[in-house]
């Protein structure tokens, strides 16, 4: 069996995509239950920038060409797993693979270990450093563990992973003064308006993402903050602790009139602000700008109310430039952090190689001594008491060696190797796990 991932993110594949095989937390169970019954157990990672599907899969079968196609690399044409996991996204998310395919990226083995690792350091993360990436992926995990489909070295790659994360924050400054995709969207707000200051914002939805760009505003100097969510006791919790207004969500087309920025970041699956309401709010105020900033996937505000006037809307894919500054800054501590989540990688991947290879090692082992020791009872039998017990335990003691030196290089073989191709040429060679033991006469 090999680790292998399928998924997309904000380098492969645009917003608009993206958001079509996204998952909420509230959805996450079922689909990870849907997998399951597809026979394929495994973790889903679903952010505001990738969905992933991380699975255990049968290797694939060697090439008849002469021109194997190394696990090492990006996988375009896909069979076996891949196709399945896409086959479960066809039917889950109700797409077309013809629309989805080409932004699609496949991982395997080593490649598969490799990108979680960077993923949970944030080496992957539109913005270098983020501290939310590594929270997502123990969630990801825990969510898993919970609906029974991450179990055996599928858990204990996701354990590693986190641990590489920590350890990666731990040795290195990748996260010093890391931006949030939250405090990004308020420096894209302060690279249109400038100071804030003055600005009244309405930030919709009360989650995670909601009170972390409440915070940053609070902390840029805005005073004037409105909160509303769906649920609006968890609106009034976050704004008593930033000293802000919760207004309920039916209330928000008053608060859109009487708003200079509005963020979105709601978990819900279709939008929260269309184009009409906010066309509506716009012929109350027509000379008035309104800066629209999108951090929620799915999207929670139309794309169209960008067409109207004095309206500017910039959604999660609109914060690259910040992303890219701040990953300009930390060019060496990302260096570092790259060597450290390689060198992890390497490990990982030995140590699960070592484990695969294991029971065709010892199942190699007590096969020849099975063999040895036939043989050597016909020996000593042959020999009718010729040899005293000195002698028959050096005998014995010579047919072991001779058995370990023998097996020696095969073992390492074993061991060392690329993939798990040699393991089944090992098995069809030396006949291991067949019925019954035939020795030479």
């Amino acid at each position: 069996m090999e680790f292998l991932v399928v998924g997309l993110n904000h380098r492969s594949a645009p917003v608009e995509v993206r958001e079509r095989l996204a998952l909420n937390k509230e959805q996450l169970p079922e689909a990870l239950r849907a997998m399951g019954n597809h026979g394929m157990p495994g973790v889903i990672l679903s952010t505001c920038n990738r969905s992933e599907f991380y699975i255990l899969d049968s290797p694939r079968p060697a090439s008849s060409d002469s021109k194997t196609v190394s696990s090492h690399t990006r996988e375009t044409d896909t069979q076996g797993g891949p196709d399945s996991v896409k086959q479960f996204l066809v039917e889950r998310f109700g797409v077309s693979l013809i629309d989805v395919d080409r932004f699609l990226y496949v991982y395997r083995g080593y490649d598969c270990i490799h990108h979680l690792f960077r993923v949970a350091s944030s080496l992957d993360s539109m913005i270098l450093g983020e501290e939310q990436i590594i929270g997502q992926v123990r969630d990801a995990y825990e969510a898993a563990t919970n609906a029974g489909t991450a179990q055996g070295p599928l858990a204990q790659l996701f354990q590693q992973a986190l641990r590489v994360g920590r350890r990666v924050r731990r040795e290195t400054g990748i996260s010093r003064n890391a931006l949030s995709v939250s405090r990004a969207c308020v420096e894209k707000a302060k690279s249109v308006l400038g100071d804030l200051s003055s600005s009244r914002v309405l930030v919709v939805g009360a989650g995670e993402a909601g009170e972390l760009a409440a915070e940053v505003l609070s902390l840029s100097g805005v005073s004037d903050i409105t909160v509303t969510n769906r649920t609006f006791q968890r609106a009034k919790e976050l704004a008593v602790s930033l000293s802000a207004t919760a207004i309920p969500f039916d209330g928000m087309p008053r608060a859109l009139q009487e708003s200079d920025i509005v963020i979105g970041c709601t978990g819900s699956p279709g939008y929260v602000l269309k184009s009409d309401l906010i066309g509506t709010t716009m012929a109350e105020r027509p000379d008035r700008p309104l800066l629209l900033i999108d951090i929620a996937v799915p999207r929670d505000i139309d794309p169209e109310a960008a067409q109207l006037d004095n309206v500017f809307l910039n959604d999660v894919d609109d914060l690259e430039s910040a992303s890219q500054a701040s990953r300009e800054k930390k060019i060496q501590e990302a260096e570092w952090a790259e060597e450290l989540a390689t060198d992890e990688s390497q490990q990982f991947q030995q140590w699960y190689l070592d484990l695969e290879a294991l029971p065709t090692v010892l199942e190699l082992r007590n096969r020849a001594d099975q063999i040895r020791s036939l043989e050597l009872n016909k020996t000593i039998r042959k020999l009718n008491g010729k040899l005293d017990e000195e002698e028959l335990e050096s005998l014995d003691a010579m047919t072991r060696a001779i058995v370990n030196k023998l097996l020696h290089d095969p073992t390492m073989f074993l061991k060392e190797r690329k993939g798990p191709e040699e393991l089944q040429v090992a098995r069809d060679i030396f006949r291991l796990g067949e019925d019954g033991l035939k020795s030479p006469d």
